[in-house]
């Protein structure tokens, strides 16, 4: 009997995927669907992409050296996955990785990336990040001085969540139209946190928030890393006071994948 299973992406850029991987299977397992790794060379290789994955989950961590490990083939592969019914997740990078147009940091010059070329092209829209302005936080960086527990409104039914955001990018459309499922509620303007599309027979789900993290994961990485910043402290003492919303939503992405 072949086994159900979501693969995630887990290849050089990968940010860590401990949370990721813990909230996959608390969910995923109760259905009797496995949660197991890929990378590169198993998707243009080894048919990893096969009938027996219900969803492709692509993480945060960076997109440009996804571009550079999956090339042409390896993007033609997960294009034709999601046109033949699969399902994808892109969360912060893999959001960016999975439009047609991002803008990061295009104000600090250094790290200012912008880019039309190689991307996956699921969703037409400009994936732009970060919203260090917006939120009053740092410019992108690898630790939590640059984070922000961030409140969405999801707007099927109006219900206000929290998240960790981090380094993430709102969503602007371009020539075509796609479902904004929640919204940044407190950024000028609300623009699009989480969005989706129907590709093909496929579904695709693109988050700008790191709707896997609990506070009480994030306390501890603060903690281990010796990073004596209160800002860290107070992103994960706020995430924990919402947990159980954060627990909704991420239900509610899920959700958009039994469609």
């Amino acid at each position: 009997m072949n086994t159900k299973k979501v693969l995630v992406y887990r290849d050089y850029g990968c940010g860590d995927l401990n949370n990721l991987e813990k909230r996959l299977r608390e969910h995923f397992s109760p259905l009797d669907i496995a949660v197991d790794f890929t990378d590169s060379a198993s998707i243009i290789k080894d048919n990893a992409l096969n009938d027996n994955v219900v969803l492709l989950v692509m993480p945060g961590g960076a997109a440009t050296p996804y571009i550079q490990k999956l090339k042409t083939l390896g993007s033609n592969k997960i294009r034709d996955y999601v046109a033949n019914g699969g399902n994808y997740l892109g969360v912060c990078a893999g959001a960016y990785y999975a439009c047609t147009k991002v803008e990061f940091e295009t104000d600090i010059k250094p790290m200012s990336i912008t880019r039309t070329q190689d991307l996956l092209n699921l969703v037409d829209a400009s994936a732009v990040g970060t919203l260090h302005k917006e939120l009053n936080i740092r410019p992108y960086m690898t630790n939590a001085a640059s984070s922000a527990a961030v409140r969405l409104r999801w707007l099927n039914d109006d219900e206000f969540c929290y998240a960790h955001y981090h380094g993430g990018p709102k969503f602007l459309p371009t020539n075509d139209k796609f479902e904004v499922l929640a919204t940044y509620a407190d950024v000028a303007d609300c623009p699009p946190a989480i969005i989706a599309k129907n590709y093909g027979q496929g579904r695709v789900v693109l988050s700008g928030v790191h709707f896997e993290d609990k506070g009480q994961d994030l306390a501890k990485a603060v903690h281990a890393m010796r990073i004596d910043f209160k800002h860290a402290s107070k992103v994960a003492t706020e995430l924990t006071a919402h947990e159980q919303s954060r627990q909704n939503l991420f239900y509610k992405i899920m959700s958009e994948f039994s469609r």
